[in-house]
């Protein structure tokens, strides 16, 4: 930062911005309005699921100036169609990979798993499977701990209104459980009402097996559930459609796309943030200056990268990249995320081929009237939550099915690799083969995220998932599969003439029963993309990024509110866990900012 605009800067926080401060710190008339429109209240880096919450709750209030800076861009009209698969649309995406190690991902391309979240307007509100799960009580109430006074706030009693303070719930069999859902919200959530046949073949099948249809999120340990998805009129909602698109006109909103920030700038000897450093083109920075707080929306990876290039992190890590430790804080460990396995796959033998003019008929028939197939998720509307253990009353694993159509005769549907069986060649209600991915809802395995050795500005950061580290992790997927073969033995199942499909499973071909299962789940592994963890909240700088009110540790003026801040995975998607943690960031902002007349220093 130059001296004039340094000047500028302190003259603003200090004296609320007049004329005349502006003519004293700025050469000419163009260096003044250059400055003047690079000063905000709230600047919040990142335009994603929790971002663009957070952007229509701040600016709701006139007197301050929002700015949203998102490295993506607007959405496009194709992602509001529920039967298109988003997360396969690289250019909306953040393509990142874990590292190759010696107990997962072993047989995917390069021995390594790809990590896949959204980098859109909307964020991973755009790309994920658009399924509203909240998690279970005992995940909440575990982020409490004792002599914490502050994590008391995040038990699940405490959160429920957060939830309900964004959902528009348009099920009323659900509604009838006010305790848990509402109206009125930004989001809306229901059910889709276009099933087709084979969605009621496996919920019939499921609840043969025992398993009862219940709403997941009045925290039931199992269930056979019908998804409610974020979507309106059977288009999709992101967080930019439902909370920023009807807000973008406000005069002290500003947002910013295509723009990636690069830096924090830090007052080292303050220890106080006063802005960030962006870049709009390739090599072309600019300053923006926030007089109140800046804020980190940009998940558990990206805030890393962003942290640690600004002197927040490790100090032994930063040391490795010549960066000077601003604030020597864990940024980066206890990186999570949900996993699961390709290789188990139904068939299904009388499904007629899918032609052309058929799909195109129905992209017509969605466009003109929101309705038709296209109208739906397909099979992945259904899915089955498990509690295979008895420590804890809450599910395990979800059985989440995905319908796919493998351009085949059905006579050769034979030896087809587990990658085909996953590439999606057609829109979700096209199917003649059914994945059962079984997800790991709370894995035990941690990893890390650091920098690029060789790029550590430009490079993917480095993500040390190790997915399937621990045993435990292994033990309970393959428990969950020998459950989902159990479908097979159902009346509806044999019925329908549904199968396991004869994948090639090399090289774990010649094992048999379990061995085999474990030897395909280390050799197909896959994360789910539902990174959390590396800014986690707590009490102390030792083992926590953020303290329980989201401000990070030893730095002013510096929030973090997305997923990383979560300490440990909650029993569903991140989705709607992410809206609430904003939702509630909101409300703590205007406590510090508007009811305690700013004094947010006064920790």
């Amino acid at each position: 930062m130059d001296l004039i605009s340094r000047s500028l800067l302190l003259l603003l926080l200090a004296s609320g911005s007049r004329a005349d401060l502006f003519s004293k710190a700025t050469r000419t008339k163009a260096d003044e309005r250059d400055l003047r429109n690079s000063v905000f209240d709230f600047i919040i880096v990142g335009g994603g699921t929790a971002g663009c919450v957070l952007a229509n709750r701040l600016s709701a209030a006139h007197d301050w100036k929002v700015l949203l800076i998102e490295a993506g861009d607007e959405e496009n009209v194709d992602y509001d169609i529920p039967g298109v698969p988003t997360k396969d649309y690289r250019p909306i995406l953040w393509n990142y990979r874990t590292e190759k190690n010696g107990f997962s991902c072993l047989s995917r391309p390069g021995g390594s798993c790809e990590v896949r979240t959204g980098k859109v307007l909307g964020g991973s509100s755009v790309t994920n499977d658009m399924k509203y799960t909240r998690g279970h009580k005992v995940d909440y109430d575990g982020w409490h701990s004792a002599g914490a006074l502050g994590s008391l706030d995040w038990k699940f009693g405490n959160l429920i209104d957060y939830f309900k303070a964004s959902e528009d719930n348009g099920d009323y069999d659900t509604l009838v459980n006010s305790l848990y859902h509402a109206r009125g919200g930004e989001m809306r959530v229901q059910r889709f009402k276009n099933i087709d046949r084979y969605t009621e073949v496996f919920t019939t099948a499921f609840s043969e097996m025992g398993l009862r249809t219940v709403d997941i999120n009045t925290n039931a340990a199992e269930a056979i559930v019908n998804h409610q998805f974020a979507m309106a009129n059977n288009t999709r909602l992101s967080t930019n459609s439902a909370f920023l698109k009807p807000v973008k006109h406000r005069k002290n909103l500003t947002i910013m796309t295509g723009a990636t920030v690069t830096k924090i700038m830090i007052d080292k000897q303050e220890k106080t943030v006063d802005g960030v450093m962006y870049e709009f083109e390739k090599g072309k920075e600019k300053p923006a200056y926030a007089k109140r707080e800046t804020i980190l929306t940009t998940g558990a990876i990206n805030n890393v990268k962003l942290l640690h290039l600004s002197g927040i992190g490790p100090k032994a890590e930063l040391k490795k990249h010549n960066i000077t430790t601003i604030v020597d804080l864990p940024v980066g460990l206890n990186y999570q995320d949900q996993v699961s396995t390709g290789g188990l796959s139904f068939t299904i033998n009388d499904i007629a081929p899918v032609s052309e003019s058929q799909v195109i008929n129905d992209f017509k028939t969605w466009f003109q009237n929101r309705n038709g197939p296209l109208a739906s998720r397909g099979v992945g509307q259904v899915s089955a939550f498990l509690q295979l253990y008895e420590s804890v009353n809450a599910p395990d694993v979800e059985l989440s099915l995905e319908g796919n159509f493998i351009r085949s005769d059905k006579f050769m549907l034979t030896n087809i690799s587990v990658h085909a069986a996953e590439e999606t060649n057609l829109p979700l209600p096209y199917y003649n083969l059914v994945n059962i991915y079984p997800i790991l809802l709370r894995p035990k395995s941690k990893g890390k995220v650091m920098l690029n050795k060789r790029n550590p500005n430009y490079g993917r950061p480095i993500i040390q998932a190790n997915l399937l580290k621990e045993t435990e992790d292994l033990d309970t997927l393959v428990d969950s599969i020998d459950i989902a073969l159990q479908l097979l033995q159902t009346k509806e199942m044999k019925r329908a003439e549904i199968k396991l499909a004869p994948l090639d499973v090399f090289p774990c071909d010649r094992l048999a029963n379990r061995d085999q299962w474990n030897c395909i789940t280390r050799h197909y592994t896959k994360a789910v993309g539902n990174p959390i963890g590396t800014c986690r909240m707590g009490e102390n700088a030792t083992d926590s990024v953020v303290d329980f009110n989201l401000r990070v540790h030893g730095v002013e003026r510096l929030r973090i509110v997305d997923a990383s801040v979560m300490p440990t995975h909650v029993r569903g998607g991140i989705f709607a866990p992410t809206m609430m943690i904003a939702e509630k960031a909101s409300k703590m902002i205007l406590k510090d900012w508007k009811e305690s007349n700013g004094l947010y220093n006064d920790r």
